[in-house]
């Protein structure tokens, strides 16, 4: 039995005024969530609602205590707004969402706190579909010059990452648009950018793909990484020096935290799994298998905490730093020792998480032999499979194999 509590001692709480606690709980459907590049805002998605809140926060350390308050909120809808899964910011103004349902756009932000009124917006710019943008679900945005962001966004239904040009200086005009990425992508579902890697999470595959971000990486290329003991993969994040990545896990109540050695080439399992939800708060959420868990995940620029959001748990706050001081710290040969009570629960995770993707697999399998179609072209298979059996049996030659 699983028994470690949620944050493992390392789960942050928050202040907030009654007003901005009372738009926390009507959130509904939370997906993505993101940091303001100065820290001071956060973006967090409604899905259901087509609304963005945007909450006013401050994040300070007092003699070694962080202190997270989260002072005012401001609602934002707009008719552009429909299934608005992914966010993130291109400055301290503006953001850019990415809506399931329709394409990505950039708003700038009202000035001002929030005064209990949803704003209505008109975006500044609307990256449309097209042959290369389809069902936008996810979005990372990185400066590239003065004015010159590059957003990568995940298409969830078309299985592909794209990449686009955004330049301020023409008045928020798109100069590029391609497929970036495509090959073993299924459903992905969030992407980061960190480091000249790009981390995309592969929903149905249940791992995260890891690509290196070269001029030679294309629509074909194999990931040169890839992250496993995950059921659901969603949010994901490198940390601002590249060392870590943190993914939320949709289809448990965790989120697993990976460390690069010389770089992420290769498989790997996480490094620690950290609990972000109790048991109770991620069955009630469970409506389906790929649901309960933390969706969204974000790091503040400091890499002082992380946040993470769902529908039963809006906004949560761990100490990232206290984190990685304690999974960074040199570790002494203890191999003649047993394991800790910590290594075997993180064995135990990635054991019934492995169990648990062989087990849908199963289940999928046998929908698929018990459905309707099946049985009716049951017939054609067996005559197909007999008169390749036939074929071989006339065929004198030796098999390529032999």
């Amino acid at each position: 039995m699983i028994t470690s509590g949620v944050g493992g001692g390392y789960a942050l709480e928050y202040s907030a005024p009654d007003r901005v606690r009372g738009v926390i709980a009507a959130l509904g459907r939370t997906e993505d969530v993101k940091f303001s590049p100065n820290n001071s805002r956060l973006a967090v998605t409604s899905f259901l609602k087509n609304q963005i809140t945007v909450f006013e926060i401050c994040i300070a350390a007092s003699e070694g205590v962080t202190k997270i308050s989260v002072m005012d909120a401001v609602e934002i809808s707009s008719s552009y707004l429909r299934q608005p899964h992914g966010v993130d910011f291109i400055d301290d103004g503006k953001i850019i969402v990415a809506n399931r349902k329709g394409d990505a756009t950039i708003f700038e932000l009202p000035a001002g706190g929030g005064d209990g009124k949803c704003h209505e917006l008109v975006p500044l710019e609307v990256i449309r579909a097209s042959e290369a943008l389809n069902s936008p679900g996810n979005v990372a945005i990185t400066r590239k010059g003065k004015n010159l962001y590059e957003a990568l966004i995940c298409n969830n239904f078309a299985n592909k990452l794209t990449r686009h040009i955004i330049d301020l200086n023409q008045k928020c005009s798109i100069t590029t648009e391609e497929i970036l990425v495509k090959k073993w992508l299924d459903f992905p579902d969030g992407v980061s950018l960190g480091k000249d890697w790009i981390a995309v999470s592969n929903h149905n595959r249940h791992s995260v793909m890891l690509y290196e971000y070269t001029d030679s990486l294309n629509e074909y290329s194999d990931p040169d990484g890839i992250l496993r003991g995950i059921h659901y993969p969603h949010g994901l994040r490198f940390t601002s020096d590249g060392r870590f990545i943190l993914v939320a896990d949709a289809g448990a109540p965790y989120v697993h935290i990976y460390r690069k050695n010389q770089g992420w080439r290769g498989v790997r399992s996480p490094l620690k799994s950290l609990r972000a939800l109790t048991d109770d708060d991620f069955l009630r959420g469970q409506e389906t298998i790929h649901s309960g868990g933390p969706k969204g995940i974000d790091i503040d620029n400091s890499m002082k905490i992380f946040v993470t959001t769902c529908e039963v748990q809006p906004l949560a706050f761990f100490d990232l730093a206290g984190i990685i001081e304690k999974i960074s710290a040199p570790q002494r040969d203890n191999s003649h020792l047993p394991e800790s009570d910590d290594d075997n629960c993180q064995r135990e995770i990635e054991v019934k998480c492995e169990l648990d993707i062989q087990h849908n697999l199963e289940q999928q399998i046998a929908r698929i032999m018990s459905s309707r179609s099946w049985r009716i072209t049951a017939p054609g298979r067996y005559v197909s499979s007999l008169l390749r059996r036939l074929g071989k049996l006339a065929d004198p030659r030796p098999s390529t194999s032999e």
